[in-house]
């Protein structure tokens, strides 16, 4: 018995469509397949608070919510840049809305104990926990003891110079160090390894690294592994709204960035390419990663399927992206050989 998780990247929802004649095309037919789908919600749904100065402060009407449901979304990460847009009072009004449309969510509470609450969902026999972090914390985004806020992960950032190189070369940019809280670290693995003692597997959707860099950020790996170390079967990237490589790593998997998948403010963004990934997990492992090439329409915002010729430019960039990862084309997805 095996159950099948669709994995998709960032769901930014401004308006609304019909529940009872949802876009179904073909890209929304593989999530709605699933015995589980995992989305990460963009957007806060709400009437209060006020903007906060930043590049981009989103916010929609509560009855937009109801197209998670029309869609069959199961369970919604909301660890993100942009789920205090309008500070903590959307945010509160956003889980309020989620709660009452019986919708689970991970990533966002009351305080840091809420935030890093898992929710558990069993499906064909199997139990699976899921879990949201953010590197991408706005100022006072960040929850504590006592304030509400994301699940946060602490990243600090460096600047390395080689006083050689700038000799001969004056103006040769700095490497760019990144290293996560050690202190973060260890809550988040000590909180991986308690959740596992209690579901089959660990899945972590994680916001993070650079948006629209093609290059993932120095911590984003180490960070990673040691999730899977501590008992994660499957780490789901999302934020730098383009798509990256995987890596199997021991008995996990990790999707650094899926890209986008829902995106109504496409005008205003450059991305153009994600994936739907869908995961078998059987009771103690991972049996098979299918990658399902999409891309937004700039129009409707919406994902639009690729066929042979997009799966081929994927199998292309994976194995261009993952080093020492091996790609098999399937019909329109590329298989992970596992």
């Amino acid at each position: 018995m095996a159950l099948r998780l669709a994995a998709v990247g960032d769901i930014m929802i401004d308006h609304s469509f019909s529940p009872s004649n949802p876009p179904f095309n073909r890209a929304f037919q593989i999530t709605s397949g699933a015995d589980l789908f995992l989305a990460n919600l963009e957007i806060p749904f709400g009437t209060v608070g006020s903007p906060k100065e930043k590049m981009y402060a989103y916010r929609c009407e509560p009855s937009v919510a109801k197209v998670l449901l029309a869609l069959g979304v199961d369970v919604v990460s909301l660890a993100n840049n942009h789920m205090l847009d309008y500070g903590e009072e959307v945010m509160l009004q956003t889980l309020g809305i989620l709660t009452r449309m019986r919708i689970p969510h991970v990533g966002a509470g009351r305080n840091m104990k809420e935030a890093s609450r898992p929710i558990f969902l069993r499906r064909r026999g199997i139990r699976v926990a899921f879990m949201s972090l953010a590197a991408t914390l706005p100022l006072g985004a960040a929850a504590s003891e006592n304030r509400p806020g994301i699940a946060p992960v602490h990243v600090s950032t460096s600047y390395e110079v080689d006083p050689t190189s700038l000799q001969e070369q004056p103006g040769d940019p700095p490497k760019i160090r990144t290293r996560v809280d050690i202190g973060d670290e260890d809550r988040i693995c000590s909180n991986i390894r308690e959740v596992k003692g209690k579901a089959d597997h660990v899945v972590v959707g994680i916001h993070w690294g650079i948006a629209f860099a093609k290059q993932r950020a120095e911590y984003q790996q180490p960070l990673a592994r040691r999730m899977i170390e501590a008992g994660a079967s499957l780490i789901v990237g999302h934020h730098p709204h383009i798509r990256h490589g995987i890596e199997c790593y021991r008995k996990g998997v990790i999707l650094y960035s899926l890209g986008d998948f829902i995106f109504h403010d496409r005008a205003e963004m450059t991305g153009e390419s994600g994936i739907v990934a869908t995961v078998e997990l059987h009771r103690s492992k991972i049996r098979e990663l299918r990658l399902w090439p999409i891309s937004v329409d700039a129009k409707a915002g919406l994902p639009v399927l690729g066929d042979g010729r997009e799966g081929k430019q994927l199998l292309e960039e994976m194995r261009q992206l993952s080093p020492g990862e091996d790609f098999n084309l399937d019909g329109e997805s590329v298989k992970v050989i596992l």
